[in-house]
């Protein structure tokens, strides 16, 4: 099991070294748009069209991804099929190309009648705009379609077990997009319109370097059995992975509906501040996904306790970083640098939402964890129910959350539909692929977590303390009570114990 453990750590540690310089590069983007964009309302219209390419980036692909993983994957002592490999890459990126040209060809052309209504505000007459809308929509369909060809061949490296390779691809185009904005949008002024030039740009390029590495795989032809068995598994996917995009994004558009696109900025601005959390679960769920196929293929019953276990290591570390970013992340975020903040004044209002998006994260990673067994098990024709589920709840929270809350409303909306999101997967998971989780000490990091968060917002919001500096020191208390909390209710088990003493000896 420790070999086993090992493997996975060092892929997600791979995978998480591109994940986290790609995320941190992404992330530097947000500071310099709240920063050098004119108004909340430009980051607002950027934030909406993302949003629309977010839902449509689920659609052409066509669920392939996942059937690509699931029929491709193979054990560690079973041998490499050239021949059937080479079918389903080549059958499934054909199929993609047809369709994402025929996808992007049309939003292209229906540009000038989509821009008015995915760019309405209302408290703003945007019709001196549109031009510039329609012109950034038509980008955003080259960008689609360049991003849909890429989807394949960056599968194709995850299961050949490539992560330095793709890690390597991922933070080129990111570079490329961060010179780009830098190059267009300061040097050349040209506004939100450069935002979406510079990830076209990246999109292009990143597909060109992409080529040498899927291009023995690839042949000009169709195999229909091979597409008749895919697709369905595909397609199946497709309902739940746009659930599962409804929760991340559907807020935007209701934020906007209500509070128009100024709002929408300053919350995906705050949103965004949460991207810690968001890494830590993408970065895991690159290695997991092939991981438990894996391992369930090489020796199931181990592979179930083994799925347990890193469970309940994942949750140890979501929710000890969960408390250590809501206690320091503001001070970073409002700090001074080079006499700018990483958050600007006029952004800050919405600061109050991010511990909530950081403890929806935790929720979101539950939900990868147990989807294990979905996949395992061929179980996801309940993947649609589940995230619509989630989407559903979202939007009715948000419906009655935002008018009363305002953006508050819509973090807690995203917050009530991924804890409905994970209890739904967990309970379909368990019926198809038990496994027996270590619930008693899930359950004392919550509570021990749970104890030392609420005790410092009690203290804070009944202001009782309110000077920054004794703030300070008893967020820094707290977090140590929380690790001597976790030895002294004894989360930890002896031969666990054991290791963290050897390796804080090796460190030393």
């Amino acid at each position: 099991m420790r070999k086993e453990l090992a493997a996975l750590s060092k892929e997600t540690l791979i995978y998480g070294g591109s994940t986290v310089i790609v995320r941190f590069l992404n992330f530097l983007l947000v500071p310099f748009y709240v920063n050098v964009l004119a108004t909340t309302a430009e980051y607002g219209v950027v934030s909406s069209l993302y949003a629309w390419i977010a839902f449509l980036n689920v659609i052409y692909p066509l669920g392939l991804e996942g059937a690509f993983f699931r029929y491709a994957s193979r054990g560690d002592n079973e041998a490499v099929d050239h021949v059937k490999e080479k079918s389903l890459f080549s059958s499934s990126f054909n199929l993609l190309a047809v369709f994402g040209i025929l996808l992007s060809a049309l939003i292209f052309l229906l540009a000038p009648s989509l821009a008015a209504p995915i760019f309405h505000d209302p408290n703003v007459d945007i019709t001196p705009q549109l031009p510039v809308f329609i012109r950034i929509l038509r980008y955003s369909s080259v960008i689609m379609l360049f991003d849909s060809l890429a989807v394949l061949p960056f599968a194709a490296l995850r299961l050949e077990r490539k992560p330095k390779i793709f890690g390597m691809i991922k933070i080129i185009n990111v570079i490329t997009m961060l010179a780009f904005n830098f190059i267009l949008i300061i040097g050349l002024r040209t506004g939100v319109e450069g935002i979406f030039i510079a990830n076209m740009i990246a999109s292009a390029l990143t597909f060109i370097i992409l080529i040498p590495s899927f291009i023995k795989k690839w042949m000009l032809k169709f195999d229909s059995a091979t597409i008749k068995r895919m697709l369905p598994f595909g397609l199946t996917n497709v309902p739940a992975y746009l659930g599962a995009m409804m929760v991340q994004v559907i807020d935007r558009p209701i934020v906007q509906s209500y509070l128009g696109l100024g709002a929408v900025g300053v919350y995906q601005a705050n949103y965004r501040m949460g991207f810690i959390m968001m890494v830590f679960v993408s970065l895991f769920e690159y290695a997991w996904r092939p991981f438990f196929m894996r391992q369930h293929k090489t020796n199931d019953a181990e592979a179930r306790k083994l799925f347990s276990l890193i469970f309940t290591y994942f949750m140890a570390a979501s929710l000890v970083g969960f408390l250590l970013l809501a206690f320091f992340l503001p001070y970073i975020l409002t700090t001074p640098i080079f006499g700018r903040q990483l958050l600007p004044m006029r952004y800050a209002a919405g600061i109050s939402i991010i511990p909530v998006i950081l403890f929806a994260y935790i929720f979101q990673g539950m939900y990868t964890n147990f989807i294990a067994g979905i996949y395992i098990e061929e179980k996801n024709r309940s993947l649609p129910l589940i995230t619509g589920l989630g989407a559903a709840t979202n939007i009715i929270v948000n419906l009655i959350l935002i008018p009363i809350m305002g953006i508050m409303g819509a973090a807690i909306a995203t917050l009530a539909a991924y804890i409905v999101m994970a209890f739904a997967i967990y309970r379909v998971s368990q019926k198809a692929y038990p496994i027996a989780y270590d619930w008693s000490r899930v359950i004392k990091l919550f509570l021990i977590v749970g104890a030392a968060y609420g005790a410092e917002r009690i203290l804070v919001l009944a202001n009782i303390i309110n000077d920054n500096a004794i703030l300070f020191i008893l967020r820094l208390g707290l977090t140590a009570v929380v690790f001597i909390a976790l030895f002294a209710f004894g989360f930890f088990s002896d031969r666990e114990k054991k290791f963290l003493k050897e390796k804080l000896r090796i460190g030393k």
